[in-house]
């Protein structure tokens, strides 16, 4: 009995945590994935019902079944016509993330941190991998990752470019740390 109680310990303590995050705008980024998830098993079940209609061994004489129910190529593209309906509002569902997604990621300033937020958040991506195709260290991934996650949205994230030209520097000197934003 004792055994049994440390495994179930040991797997609890090796589930993931979810990670609590003030950006608002994290969840509206990270719901792009499920939904085109969402899109692509639609077309999926779509693909199987147009293979399956060609498939069909029934002979189709016009009369109804024994059953009252359409059946062959009837049901088929009943099923069929479901799907597209479904699949129609599922699209329009993914326009309206994507777009949502897109404003967002079109807020924020620096092109390393638009890839940071898009690879991470959108594309999720797993951290590591992330680190290394922005070529980041770990102290530097976590800084960045933090900041982005308690900040009040991606807006209010400053992000500190690794190269900044002196005559660019000159004329926008970096924004400094206030109430308003977090600077990574």
């Amino acid at each position: 009995m004792k055994e049994t109680t440390e495994r179930e310990g040991r797997r609890e303590s090796e589930a993931p945590r979810s990670r609590v995050v003030r950006n608002r705008d994290i969840p509206v980024l990270a719901r792009v994935i499920y939904e085109m998830q969402d899109v692509t098993s639609l077309e999926r079940r779509c693909q199987w019902q147009r293979e399956r209609m060609f498939h069909i061994t029934q002979r189709i004489t016009g009369m109804p079944s024994a059953h009252g129910m359409p059946s062959g190529f009837d049901s088929t593209l009943a099923a069929l016509d479901g799907l597209n309906e479904e699949y129609r509002a599922q699209i329009a569902s993914y326009v309206r993330e994507i777009r949502a997604a897109e404003r967002i990621m079109s807020g924020i300033a620096s092109v390393t941190m638009r890839a940071f937020v898009r690879m991470l958040y959108v594309d999720n991506m797993p951290p590591e991998q992330v680190r290394r195709g922005l070529n980041l260290s770990e102290w530097g991934f976590r800084r960045a990752r933090d900041c982005v996650e308690q900040a009040r949205d991606m807006a209010s994230v400053v992000w500190r470019e690794k190269y900044v030209l002196e005559e660019e520097n000159a004329a926008n000197p970096q924004k400094p740390l206030d109430s308003q934003g977090e600077t990574c």
